[in-house]
């Protein structure tokens, strides 16, 4: 799976959920380090989507509502 896909299928993950995900969860399912998942959630915020990090992990702002 290149990098694009990871990216849109994790954005449409974080939209689909109400609860914070970890970086370590995020990782687990992408089969990816936590780096490359820290590196995502930039470029991800980049394109200017609401991307917040909590002490529980990442939460798309907006998250059931779009």
């Amino acid at each position: 799976m290149n990098g694009e896909t990871r990216r849109a299928r994790m954005l449409r993950l974080l939209k689909d959920r109400s609860e914070p995900i970890s970086g370590t969860a995020l990782a687990g399912i992408f089969h990816v380090s936590r780096q490359v998942i820290v590196q995502d959630i930039a470029l991800m915020r980049a394109e200017q989507h609401q991307i917040l990090s909590t002490n529980k992990g990442y939460l798309c702002r907006g998250a059931g509502q779009e």
